[in-house]
């Protein structure tokens, strides 16, 4: 009849539970990408993003940086923090579906009062109550709310893995652009150098050409303006180098000595970058942020069923084994023995509107990972295109320099030719070969420019694409 009894009463609990928390439902939706719209010119199907992409530039230098940074990094090194917290949080969450065991020794001096069911030998009087025991018990998941936040737990588990790799996605993409701009500034600094030197020659030349009478003073301070103009444009090169450097040798996790010590570049001169013809519309899926992104949006949704399973009854199972006695003397002898099994039943009744907040709290919790997701989704497919057409635009934009230099070479060349026939002199040469040297620095922006695009669209795709969809390539291959 008890049995039946604590059955029913259970039962009952469980129906009011029930009917009190369904009004408070998650409001956010996840979105797919294909809500969002396929990525122009979109593989249904891509193959696996491979790292290491950096390495189609051939220059151990920046090997060696990304491998310090991946190393060494304080930022790396907060990741990681984090795996281990959430590891240990995983741990927490497995241990409370395993029985709980504990030893214990209570020894009180006690006064026995003479007005209760206490033996007249020790009423009124003070003796010291002992009991020392093994105790043992364990929660019966019936509702399975362990088991939910051990999941939850181990999709935080792993969501932190996965920013992990996200963050070293992201450091290696940023040390690589770092590390292409201080390409870029040694190669404008040398082209620089030979500019400054037909700029000299042009200066020398025509003062003899002023003092015979041939040019203007005029023309001759066009050209020391132009040296000074030029001469300043270096200085700042060379601070632009010092502090590049500086910042490689941070984001490697490392002083400025570190820094100091770099040598210049030696990325491929052959190197080209492209847009591969068709882009992978999968690779959005496995970017490590957005897949961290989902599962934090898991693991919310963990702790929503085990806050709905708060509402239920709680069902223990304890037991006890040891002795227990009035006066240590008698402590350990066999009659002393205690023993003891049984369950427990624990209903929440009058704790509605804390479960109900707490569980408000955690659909709230739940709304904004799936928004934070939504978000985050939005912005990877914004990237992706951003990087695609800026790839695409420094492509339109090399062949336009590429016909430039074409037509400044002519230049050269149609100089020397009248030059021969006595129609044209050194200065004009000067002149034609400070141009085509001109519209070389311009086609060193742009393949800087392609090159920075080709990795931000890797690191886009989620930190780099597989051998048959590399964007680099030799510059004799065709580019789109």
């Amino acid at each position: 009849m008890m049995i039946r009894k604590i059955v029913s009463l259970g039962l009952f609990a469980c129906l009011a539970a029930c009917a009190t928390h369904r009004d408070i439902q998650p409001q956010a939706r996840l979105r797919e990408t294909d809500q969002l719209g396929a990525l122009p010119g979109a593989a249904p199907e891509g193959g696996q993003i491979e790292a290491g992409y950096w390495k189609a530039f051939g220059d151990p230098q920046l090997d060696a940086l990304i491998a310090d940074a991946l190393a060494g990094s304080p930022s790396l090194a907060l990741a990681d923090a984090r795996i281990r917290r959430a590891a240990a949080l995983t741990d927490a969450a497995n241990s409370a579906l395993w029985p709980q065991l504990s030893a214990g020794l209570d020894v009180v001096d006690q006064r026995f009062t003479e007005k209760g069911m206490v033996s007249p030998t020790y009423a009124g009087k003070i003796r010291t109550n002992n009991r020392l025991a093994l105790d043992a018990g364990i929660e019966l998941d019936v509702w399975g709310k362990y088991r939910r936040a051990l999941e939850g737990a181990q999709a935080q588990r792993q969501a932190s893995e996965l920013e992990a790799t996200a963050a070293r996605v992201a450091l290696s993409a940023t040390i690589t652009r770092a590390y292409l701009e201080f390409d870029r500034e040694y190669r404008q600094r040398a082209l620089l150098d030979q500019l400054l030197a037909l700029r000299s020659e042009t200066e020398r030349l025509q003062g003899v050409r002023v003092k015979a009478g041939l040019d203007a003073e005029t023309d001759r301070n066009l050209q020391q303006q132009g040296i000074a103009q030029l001469r300043s444009e270096r200085a700042q090169l060379e601070e632009r180098i010092s502090l590049q450097a500086d910042a490689l040798a941070a984001l490697a996790g490392q002083g400025p000595e570190r820094g100091a010590r770099l040598n210049a570049p030696a990325i491929r001169a052959e190197l080209d970058a492209r847009l591969p013809s068709l882009l992978p519309s999968d690779l959005l899926a496995r970017r490590p942020d957005l897949r961290a992104a989902r599962l934090r949006v898991e693991a919310a949704s963990k702790d929503i069923d085990f806050a709905r399973a708060q509402f239920y009854p709680s069902v223990n199972l304890n037991a006890f084994l040891g002795f227990s006695s009035i006066g240590l003397d008698n402590l350990l002898v066999p009659e002393a023995r205690i023993a003891g099994l049984g369950p427990t039943l624990r209903l929440p009744i009058f704790e509605a509107g804390r479960l109900r907040a707490g569980l408000a709290v955690k659909v709230a919790d739940y709304d904004a990972a799936v928004e934070q997701y939504n978000a985050s989704l939005v912005d990877a497919l914004r990237e992706v295109c951003d990087q695609a057409r800026s790839l695409e635009g420094a492509a339109r934009q090399g062949e336009r320099v590429a016909e430039a230099r074409a037509a400044a070479a002519k230049g050269v060349q149609l100089v020397q030719a009248r030059i021969g026939q006595g129609m044209a002199n050194r200065v004009n040469l000067l002149a034609a070969q400070m141009q085509e040297l001109a519209q070389e620095r311009a086609a060193l922006d742009v393949r800087a420019h392609r090159l920075d695009s080709a990795v931000a669209l890797a690191r886009a795709l989620g930190g780099g694409f597989n051998p048959e969809q590399t964007p680099f390539t030799s510059a004799s291959s065709p580019r789109i």
